[in-house]
């Protein structure tokens, strides 16, 4: 059995990262995407991995990187060698689904939520108006934080 070095995982990282809209639009179906990123890193590696190996390999590199978090914040003592090398890069939380204005909207409205359940308010859902004002400012906090990064 092959083992994953540097360059294997490198290539894992890099064909999850690039086809990150495709593994969302796969619903739960995923077993050939992780059987083409298999195919990928064996015929450039001469390895045999298969796609379970791969899907397994990224969601521990995506458990470490939680468990680098956790140990960071304080909330555990455990930290992890290969959360810590590849922490920079999972931070960007690439391999999420990309967030788009329906995203927005409920967050806007479970945060509202959160908030008046301790008050005791009970507010009505927003009005179109004020959910299309709410996503145009949301847009402009958005490409002004990208602007600056």
């Amino acid at each position: 059995m092959a083992e994953w070095t540097d360059p294997l995982i490198r290539t894992l990282i890099d064909e999850r990262r690039t086809r990150n809209d495709e593994f969302h639009d796969l619903g739960r179906n995923r077993e050939r995407f992780w059987g083409t990123i298999a195919s990928k890193i064996n015929q450039e590696n001469g390895t045999s991995f298969s796609g379970h190996q791969c899907k397994e390999k990224f969601s521990n590199l995506v458990r470490d990187y939680n468990t680098m978090c956790d140990f960071m914040s304080g909330k555990s003592k455990a930290r992890s060698r290969t959360g810590a090398r590849y922490f920079d890069e999972f931070r960007t939380h690439f391999w999420k689904r990309a967030e788009d204005e329906f995203d927005r909207v409920r967050g806007i409205n479970t945060f509202n939520q959160r908030r008046n359940r301790g008050s005791g308010n009970i507010t009505s859902a927003p009005s179109t108006r004020e959910v299309e004002r709410e996503l145009r400012s949301s847009e402009r906090r958005l490409s002004r934080s990208s602007s600056i990064s």
